[in-house]
């Protein structure tokens, strides 16, 4: 069987054109009216000529969807929203000097440029930092912190980076699952400075 029919046919590639022929006739049904039979085949039907005829650049599936591990990344990071945002708003009522900021660099070795891109929007939704960079070749992200005046607060910064990193890597990218498409890029793995480095 030729490479490119076969890749058509694996079944990653498969269940992500299924779930975006049907995240399609969700969303016509929804902007359409009423749940009918009617609504929802004209949906089908608007699903498959977009794909056809105006299709999105193809990422890569080079992992699989591990259900309980998303299910509780979700749980995790909904935790570090609030965790966050109360401390945010400690910081912005607290009757002391507002706190240092600073931008920190820390690892995310995800291998997937599209997990890579998850990761770090996760990352933004998080009251307290915002990514100012991404290194996609050495996979660095870069994060401007508002409270990094104190070892405690950085490592704090560290270990919640790197426990975002481990959620999305067992959610989506475990080595038994893991396989890479020709096109995938392979980062370096070298070391580039320490894992949490400030600049100032």
């Amino acid at each position: 069987m030729p490479r490119r029919i076969a890749a058509r046919l694996d079944p990653r590639v498969v269940g992500s054109r299924l779930f975006m022929m049907l995240w399609l006739t969700v969303a016509w049904v929804m902007l359409w009216g009423p749940v009918e039979v009617g609504t929802i085949v004209a949906g089908v039907l608007v699903a498959l000529v977009v794909m056809v005829l105006l299709p999105l650049p193809r990422v890569p599936v080079e992992g699989l969807v591990r259900p309980l591990s998303t299910v509780w990344l979700v749980i995790v990071v909904a935790y570090y929203l609030v965790r966050s945002s109360l401390a945010v708003a400690w910081l912005s009522v607290r009757p002391q000097a507002p706190p240092r900021s600073a931008v920190l660099r820390a690892p995310m070795r995800l291998r997937s440029d599209f997990t890579l891109a998850l990761a770090v929007n996760t990352l933004n939704l998080m009251p307290g930092g915002v990514v100012v960079r991404v290194d996609p070749v050495a996979r660095y992200v870069y994060v401007h912190v508002l409270d990094a005046g104190s070892p405690e607060a950085v490592e704090r910064f560290r270990r919640q980076t790197a426990h975002v990193e481990q959620l999305y890597s067992r959610a989506f990218e475990r080595p038994e699952d893991w396989k890479p498409s020709p096109q995938h890029y392979y980062a370096p793995s070298e070391e580039y400075g320490t894992d949490s480095e400030e600049h100032r």
